[in-house]
C-alpha cells in the first residue's frame, strides 16, 4: 500500500508521490484550501523507504505531532502532520520493523534504544540563495521543478566523490563523509566548487529562470571537519548530529554576510598542507548559538558573486 496521508475530519485520503508540494496554490500537489495554509507551504520527499517532511519559510509553520518542522525529518507511521488548519495522519505500512514502536495518538511512543557511535568526519551544507524570494515568485510546479534539479545535481556530485547524504532540507542539503583525510577534503572541496560554480547555477531549469524571469539562483557552501554522532533512527536512517554539525550550518550562513560562496572553518585546513593553496583566511567571525567566534577560509578560485 503507498505511503498517504488521511485527513480524519474529512475523511480524505492522499497517496504520497515520490515529490509532493503541499500549498495553497492551484498547481501543488496537494492543494489545500486553508488561509493558514501559504501559496508554497510545504514538502514531503521520499528517499528510499523513508518520507521526509521540510517546511518552505512558510507564514503558520508546519506541525509534526504538535512540533514545529525547523529542519528536515523521517515521518513515521501514525505522525499526525499539520499545515495550517488542515491535520493529517501520515500512513506508511511499509514502514514495519523499523525499530519503533508507534501507538495511538493518546499513547506514548516507545523507542528502542540504537547503537550511536562518534566518528570524525567532513560536513558539508549547501543552500540555494534566494530562494524563498524567488520561489514566491514562481508556481508550486515551477519550484518543484528546481528542487528536483537541484537534488539530482546534488546527489550525482556528492556521491560520486563518496559523501553521505544526510539529509535534503528544503533548498539545502547536508552531506557528511567519514574521516579527515587530506583526499576526502580535496573531494568536499572539489564538490563545493561544483556546485557553487557558475555552470551550476547554468543548469536547465536556473538557466531557464535567468534568460526568462532575470532570477539567478546560486548555491552557498559551508565546509567543516569535527566529531559528530552517528545514528541509526531507524531501518535504513542514520543521521549525524553534535555541534559541528550545528557550526557548518552557520559557517555556511557566514557566506551571505562575507559575500563568498565557498567558506570553510578553520579545522577543515588544519594538517592539510596542500589545502592552504586552495583557500585564504576571511577572519574571525561572531556566529548565532556560538560562544566564541569562529575562524574561516574562502575558496580562492570559486565565482565572486554580487549579493
Amino acid at each position: 500500500m503507498p505511503a498517504k496521508l488521511t485527513s480524519l475530519e474529512k475523511e480524505l485520503e492522499i497517496a504520497l508521490e515520490d515529490y509532493n508540494m503541499i500549498g495553497r496554490s492551484p498547481d501543488s500537489t496537494i492543494r489545500l484550501l486553508d488561509g493558514g495554509v501559504s501559496r508554497q507551504h510545504a514538502t514531503i520527499r521520499r528517499d528510499g523507504s523513508l518520507f521526509w517532511i521540510s517546511d518552505l519559510g512558510s507564514a503558520n509553520g508546519s506541525f509534526v505531532n504538535d512540533v514545529a518542522v525547523s529542519t528536515a525529518r523521517a515521518l513515521r507511521h501514525g505522525d499526525r502532520v499539520q499545515f495550517g488548519t488542515s491535520s493529517f495522519v501520515f500512513d506508511n505500512d511499509e514502514e514495519g520493523g523499523s525499530g519503533f514502536t508507534v501507538a495511538s495518538s493518546t499513547q506514548a511512543l516507545h523507542t528502542i534504544a540504537l547503537p550511536v557511535k562518534t566518528v570524525k568526519a567532513t560536513l558539508l551544507v549547501g543552500d540555494l540563495r534566494n530562494f524563498t524570494a524567488i520561489s514566491a515568485q514562481l508556481s508550486a510546479e515551477e519550484v518543484a521543478a528546481m528542487l528536483r534539479e537541484w537534488y539530482a545535481q546534488c546527489e550525482l556530485v556528492l556521491k560520486s566523490r563518496g559523501a553521505v547524504i544526510d539529509k535534503f532540507i528544503g533548498d539545502g542539503v547536508f552531506a557528511y563523509w567519514h574521516g579527515d583525510a587530506p583526499d576526502i577534503r580535496a573531494k568536499a572541496t572539489e564538490a563545493a566548487k561544483i556546485l557553487s560554480a557558475a555552470e551550476a547555477a547554468n543548469s536547465p531549469k536556473r538557466k531557464w529562470l535567468k534568460e526568462n524571469m532575470n532570477l539567478e539562483v546560486f548555491c552557498h557552501i559551508g565546509l567543516h571537519i569535527g566529531d559528530v554522532a552517528l545514528g541509526a533512527m531507524g531501518r535504513g536512517m542514520t543521521t549525524a548530529v553534535g555541534e559541528a554539525v550545528n557550526v557548518t550550518f552557520r559557517i555556511e550562513s557566514l557566506t551571505r554576510k562575507l559575500q563568498v560562496p565557498v567558506l570553510a572553518g578553520a579545522p577543515f585546513l588544519e594538517g592539510w598542507a596542500e589545502g592552504l593553496s586552495l583557500f585564504q583566511n576571511a577572519g574571525i567571525h561572531p556566529v548565532k548559538g556560538q560562544p566564541d567566534p569562529v575562524e574561516v577560509y574562502s575558496l580562492i578560485d570559486a565565482p565572486t558573486l554580487s549579493l
